[in-house]
């Protein structure tokens, strides 16, 4: 069998000057406050590792797994150093040198199952089975960390996977094009009401909307974690099942899915709903009552999708009766990041509760989002400090204030 290489692209390491500016905005930084805690440091490890001044140990690994990968350092940086690359590949060479790590192999596995047949049956079936307790998320124990973590989950819908392989069609004439809409995990399994209410609003604005029967997970979760061969496989899966649908546009309700697309996948054309909705005149929307709301911006609808923050702002600001109340820490990382959260949830847990006083502040009734992940995390804060708010994603708050 021919042997593997996995290297570091010393190229791409010689980019950083070692400025120091993605200190600033580092989400790890600010807990740990040690220079190995940015994206100085663990690109000085990168680079030390492979020039050989410093052996590839579980240590070393720990700083790389210790990154949430927000890639706010990438948004930041004046020398455009292409963060996600470098420790792609770090955490790459990091698997195929200490092995596989069995919390994030195991993850990332069941991320792919539950996108087979066998795997959204089950779904299907829990949905459907914890449908019958009446709370909305379930206190769930996750095996890691110092002690272990517990953090408050959503449920899978008892109608999971239900939008798969339709078209919905805009009542509007002429319809304004067909927008192919990238669900994401996380719609397809828990909140497959996000995934409606996105539907809805868009049909509203005059598009026709065209749900992929059989898409996979988007592999942007594999790609931060180094599988990047079970990433270009996922990548190829879906290419090929994007390519039997005729569309003007793809729309996603998760930036992370979106990112992929954008600069893995290589189409140009992907927009977050908030953008279709901000730019829309057919849209009426006003709430019944007045009601106040701030807004989390997810790390990487701007630092992967380069979507403008205003775009969401002007969601927000087209409905009527509602008050924006712009937090003061808007645009930090809300401490999901998806398996960051699971193997680091000390860590996790400190970065959301910074978030969570800031949210609490504002005075705000509800805590919107564009990022399920977000929503989900955000959720688990709001239950775990008590700030009494209402977690709710962006479409799903646009849907409910929308008028016939």
């Amino acid at each position: 069998m021919e042997e593997k290489h996995f290297e570091i692209p010393i190229d791409l390491l010689q980019k950083c000057v070692r400025c120091g500016l993605c200190k600033s905005v580092c989400p790890t930084y600010r807990i740990n406050e040690e220079e190995r805690s940015f994206a100085r440091g663990r690109l000085a490890l990168a680079q030390m590792v492979l020039s050989g001044e410093l052996p590839l140990t579980k240590d070393v690994a720990r700083q790389w797994d210790e990154c949430a990968m927000c890639r706010r350092c990438e948004w930041i940086c004046p020398n455009n150093v292409e963060y996600k690359e470098i420790m792609s590949k770090a955490k790459e060479l990091q698997s195929n040198t200490l092995g596989k790590d069995p919390f994030k192999y195991t993850a990332l596995s069941a991320l792919e199952l539950m996108q087979t047949n066998v795997g959204r049956t089950v779904v299907k079936m829990a949905g459907s089975l914890l449908s019958l307790i009446p709370k909305k998320e379930l206190k769930t124990y996750i095996p890691s960390g110092i002690n272990g973590a517990v953090k408050f989950m959503p449920k899978p819908s008892k109608d999971a996977f239900s939008i798969r392989g339709q078209t919905f069609k805009t009542d509007k004439t002429p319809s304004k094009g067909t927008l192919l809409f990238f669900t994401g995990c996380m719609v397809d399994a828990f909140y497959t009401t996000t995934g409606k209410n996105a539907i809805k609003v868009l049909n509203k604005a005059g598009y026709d909307v065209v749900v992929p029967k059989d898409i996979k997970c988007c592999g942007a979760p594999h790609l931060y974690s180094g599988n990047i061969e079970a990433f270009s496989h996922l990548k190829a899966k879906n290419q090929e099942e994007i390519s039997k649908y005729s569309f003007d546009a793809i729309v996603v309700v998760c930036p992370t899915c979106g990112g992929a697309l954008l600069e893995d996948y290589g189409y140009k054309n992907v927009l977050d709903f908030a953008s279709i909705v901000a730019s829309s005149n057919d849209l009426v929307l006003k709430s019944k009552s007045k009601e106040s709301v701030t807004f989390h911006v997810p790390c990487h609808s701007y630092s992967a999708m380069k979507t403008p923050v205003s775009d969401f702002e002007n969601t927000i600001k087209k409905i009527e009766n509602v008050e924006y109340k712009k937090a003061s820490k808007a645009q930090s990382c809300c401490g999901f990041a998806g398996l960051f959260s699971m193997k680091n949830p000390e860590l996790s847990t400190a970065i959301q509760k910074e978030k969570m006083e800031d949210f609490k502040s504002t005075n705000a009734e509800y805590i919107l989002s564009a990022c399920p992940g977000c929503v989900l995390q955000l959720n688990d804060g709001n239950l775990k400090f008590k700030n009494n708010q209402k977690i709710m994603h962006i479409a799903d708050f646009v849907a409910n204030n929308l008028e016939d």
